[in-house]
């Protein structure tokens, strides 16, 4: 039995890694079209709403006490509903920025994944990942602190409702970090998988025959 040397060529990650990931981005970047077309439909829209309830139905000053008492809470309730509104408006545009963001740094990632460059494509991956991590968390602790689940109307105590809306928080963030994980263990995995092998990597030269 002789041990020979044979040529031994370093073998190539399949390309198509790295094209799988930019493909998860071109979905993402359709996603986040969508993104930015609701936070900027949203504001629009609501601007359509009347803000005097007067256009909606005429104070009754001729009226009896109990027709002046029923719009006048009428009008309160419709003022809180404008309130609600306002604050969404001011979210819908955090909403559309972000999507904006992500859309444009995804539409980078995209060419430089499906080219092949893979560290850049790397470095973009996660300054897109780790900015989409943050606007899940802002969007989420600023629609809990900004206009909430529904208005604040007045109808008594509403510690059912804030008890609601806190769980809602726990559960949000908590599918956001594990939806995300996944997402991360999988962009981790991709560019192992497409990491080019060294001299380490490879096998001994001597075969036996």
């Amino acid at each position: 039995m002789e041990h020979i040397e044979t040529p031994y060529s370093i073998p190539e990650p399949s390309k198509w890694w790295l094209k799988s990931l930019a493909i998860f981005m071109v979905i993402m970047i359709f996603l986040m079209l969508f993104q930015i077309a609701s936070g900027v439909l949203t504001p629009i829209l609501i601007d359509q709403v009347p803000r005097d309830f007067n256009e909606l139905e005429i104070y009754p000053e001729n009226g009896t006490e109990q027709e002046i008492n029923d719009w006048e809470e009428s009008n309160e309730f419709w003022n809180e509903t404008i309130d609600y509104l306002d604050q969404f408006k001011i979210f819908s545009k955090f909403y559309a920025i972000y999507g904006i963001v992500l859309f444009f740094l995804g539409l980078m990632a995209v060419p430089t994944l499906w080219g092949g460059q893979r560290e850049l494509g790397f470095k973009l991956t996660i300054c897109w990942f780790v900015i989409y991590v943050i606007s899940q968390i802002h969007l989420v602790m600023m629609f809990y602190n900004g206009p909430g689940l529904i208005p604040e109307y007045n109808f008594g105590s509403s510690e059912t409702l804030d008890l609601m809306e806190k769980i809602w928080v726990l559960i949000s963030i908590g599918q956001i970090m594990l939806c995300n994980t996944i997402i991360l263990a999988v962009i981790l995995f991709i560019f192992s998988k497409s990491k080019p092998q060294t001299s380490f990597d490879i096998p001994s030269g001597f075969i036996k025959e």
